[in-house]
């Protein structure tokens, strides 16, 4: 097995996932599989305009490598990603800034169950930044059952005893998948990694297999403007 995004080879457990991060660059599966997309016809050209939310280190280098001058990393905490010069942006706030029809490329991983706004306009305004041969690629975490949104009006404190360390502030499952997000962009009805890349390319990147066949947090959405269904 060899990281897809850095060349390295050696992978650490995580809670309940044994040997998923890249020693190296620090991916996981779903940048791994992100990177399935960006090392083919999805990589971007030099000085095309790349938007990269919550910037993991492996998929940060990557993208500003191949975007080069055209590569803008943000996060509502630039702090978290000390790797790259990330300028601050918020979601919830910031998003008239972003205009319509700017971007070649926008890619985030496990963003949407943060914010605390509505995720359906975010996402839909998003699209609308791309260009209109642009795309936007996604992940976010997917859990048996089904959905569920909380905002809460409270401190930093209320919302850890709340929500936990990992202030997830909704959840998306798979029993309600296509009445949530699939109302807002188009996705497939099922998930299936191996009708686009070969079993074997699949595992040589530690994509384990269970990822491969159905809607988990590893799941990359590749989305146009023409996907917006609202």
């Amino acid at each position: 097995m060899r990281c897809n995004i850095c060349g390295g080879t050696g992978f650490d457990d995580m809670p309940k996932r044994p040997a998923v991060r890249c020693r190296t660059c620090g991916s996981l599966e779903r940048g791994r599989v992100a990177a399935l997309y960006l090392n083919g016809s999805d990589r971007p050209k030099r000085g095309a305009a790349v938007l990269h939310f919550a910037p993991e280190r492996g998929l940060s280098g990557l993208l500003a490598e191949a975007a080069g001058p055209g590569y803008r990393a943000v996060d509502i905490d630039p702090s978290l990603y000390p790797h790259v010069a990330a300028e601050r942006f918020d979601l919830c706030r910031d998003l008239d800034t972003l205009g319509e029809g700017r971007f070649d490329l926008i890619v985030h991983n496990h963003v949407l169950e943060h914010i605390e706004c509505n995720y359906t306009v975010v996402l839909a305004r998003l699209v609308k930044a791309l260009k209109p041969d642009g795309l936007m690629l996604f992940s976010l975490p997917i859990l048996p059952g089904g959905f569920g949104d909380e905002l809460l009006d409270g401190d930093h404190d209320a919302k850890l005893a709340r929500f936990g360390p990992s202030l997830h502030v909704r959840r998306f499952g798979t029993a309600t998948l296509q009445q949530t997000l699939g109302m807002v962009v188009r996705i497939p009805e099922r998930y299936d990694l191996t009708a686009l890349f070969p079993e074997t390319q699949l595992a040589d990147a530690n994509i384990p297999a269970h990822h491969w066949r159905a809607f988990t947090g590893a799941s990359v959405f590749r989305v146009g403007r023409r996907d917006l269904l609202i």
